[in-house]
């Protein structure tokens, strides 16, 4: 096997789900790994993060129409305090606040589609 042929593997590799291909040819024997692949699968995420997540599946919109209400991130905001809201049959239904705290992600754009239990805010509780 010469440095082309695997070559095109790694490649072919890369397009795949594979983490591991053992080839044989005769008595010989070639193993790769993809390196991207988790060495350890025994990890825990931890964070102090508080999500802000939809309670519906609907439209996201950053205020009422016709009302300025922009959260950006680095705003602090107070429990209960409006975050933005849901449209959902043409009703806003009002995303607020778990607790008070500085908002670190807005990880949902104005008028995008989403899903029930979607966190659309992260808040950093003080």
């Amino acid at each position: 096997m010469n440095i082309t042929e695997i070559s095109k593997i790694t490649k072919w590799m890369e397009s795949t789900d594979l983490e591991e291909v053992t080839l044989r040819n005769g008595s010989n024997k070639l193993s790769l790994r993809h390196s991207n692949a988790p060495q350890n699968q025994n990890f825990k995420i931890q964070s102090n993060l508080v999500p802000a997540a939809s309670p519906f599946i609907g439209i996201f919109r950053q205020s009422e129409k016709g009302k300025e209400l922009k959260i950006a991130e680095g705003d602090y905001v107070r429990k209960d305090q409006t975050l933005g809201y849901v449209e959902v049959l043409k009703e806003l239904k009002t995303i607020k606040s778990p607790c008070d705290g500085t908002v670190k992600i807005i990880s949902v754009e104005d008028s995008r589609t989403v899903e029930y239990s979607q966190p659309l805010f992260f808040i950093e509780p003080k």
